[in-house]
């Protein structure tokens, strides 16, 4: 099973804070464009935050009115919007399953509450709940048996990880003992969910959940802090980023929990992942000396490959296990689009 990247724990913000510049040419190995999928009718800005091994592409994108609906793109490129729970706005997509049959993400009003929902492929739109109190709340990932996990915030922003069942039973994924808060991101076939752990000082520590709702700590490299765990396969491997100073770093933690960092692209300074495969491919971005993001993947040799498209800022935050990658693309007018790139 593939996995998406939607931070989901960060890939938001950075998708939010992206807009066009120049390219700059040191790249390393290349493959095709990608497509460029579109947008709602009306609509200007677009992005995709996974692809599952049907070829079934999720995220958002604006309409004629400029509010974001979530969106699933189909096999032959065509986009269905779905809605936002009473009273709300806006929607978005961040993952849907390999059965295509649910996706989650959020249903909320801009400035305003956030709720975590799940959507059957008609376009139902369902609550998940949230613990009392909770003023935000995000569902991230879902699997083929229906168990979504994502997170809740109460009004003192202190994170809590939520695991929710098919018939929509909340239960808490617990931070690592002494710390305060986490978040989860992502949930494999096998039940295993990945995200962080966070003590009081605000330091942050990646995190794997058992089926149980055990967790446990993902080494990072040493000097490395701020570790989050964003993605895991099915094989058992797990993608995330850490920092030191200003600088993010891309990470892939092998099943018997070796880190292995994964490099930029040549002349880069730091990297991001958001996704891995079954086959151990991994995808995320490169970030040059001035902030131009990049998407690229990195194959089972650590190589990063440079996807190209677009005119500025480009990223990746889901793999199929075809290969198939979704992220986006920036236009000249600093807009982005959701963008599908295939082997």
């Amino acid at each position: 099973m593939r996995t998406q990247t939607a931070l989901r724990l960060a890939a938001v913000a950075v998708a939010a804070v992206v807009t066009a510049g120049s390219a700059t040419a040191a790249f390393g190995a290349e493959q095709s464009a990608g497509t460029d999928l579109g947008v709602l009718p009306g609509g200007n800005n677009s992005l995709a935050f996974d692809v599952n091994d049907g070829g079934l592409v999720v995220g958002y994108s604006n309409n004629s009115e400029g509010s974001n609906r979530a969106v699933l793109w189909d096999k032959a490129g065509r986009a269905k919007a779905y809605g936002t729970l009473p009273g709300d706005t806006e929607s978005v997509a961040y993952t849907i399953n390999d059965k295509g049959t649910l996706l989650v993400g959020r249903s909320y009003v801009v400035g305003g509450a956030q709720r975590a929902v799940k959507w059957n492929r008609t376009g139902t739109i369902t609550e998940l709940p949230a613990p009392a109190g909770s003023t935000i709340s995000r569902a991230y990932a879902v699997n083929n048996v229906g168990t979504v996990v994502g997170f809740a915030s109460d009004s003192e922003g202190v994170y809590q990880a939520l695991r929710w069942n098919a018939d929509n039973k909340l239960s808490l994924l617990p931070p690592l003992p002494g710390d305060q808060a986490s978040g989860a991101a992502w949930i494999t076939n096998t039940g295993i969910a990945v995200g962080y752990s966070k003590d009081a000082q605000g330091g942050s520590r990646a995190v794997l959940w058992d089926r149980a709702g055990q967790v446990t700590a993902l080494t990072a490299p040493e000097g490395h802090t701020g570790a989050q765990a964003i993605s895991a396969s099915d094989t058992g491997i797990v993608v995330g980023n850490s920092s030191t100073g200003e600088t993010s770093h891309a990470l892939r933690w092998s099943p018997d929990g070796e880190v292995t960092e994964l490099a930029p692209l040549p002349g880069d300074t730091s990297a991001n992942a958001f996704g891995v495969n079954d086959a151990g491919t991994v995808i995320g971005f490169s970030v040059a000396p001035d902030g131009q993001r990049r998407a690229v993947r990195w194959g089972a040799d650590g190589t990063p490959v440079h996807l190209p498209g677009g005119v500025g800022h480009s990223g990746v935050y889901g793999i199929n296990d075809c290969g198939a990658t979704a992220g986006f693309t920036s236009t000249a007018d600093g807009k982005n689009r959701s963008t599908l790139w295939k082997d």
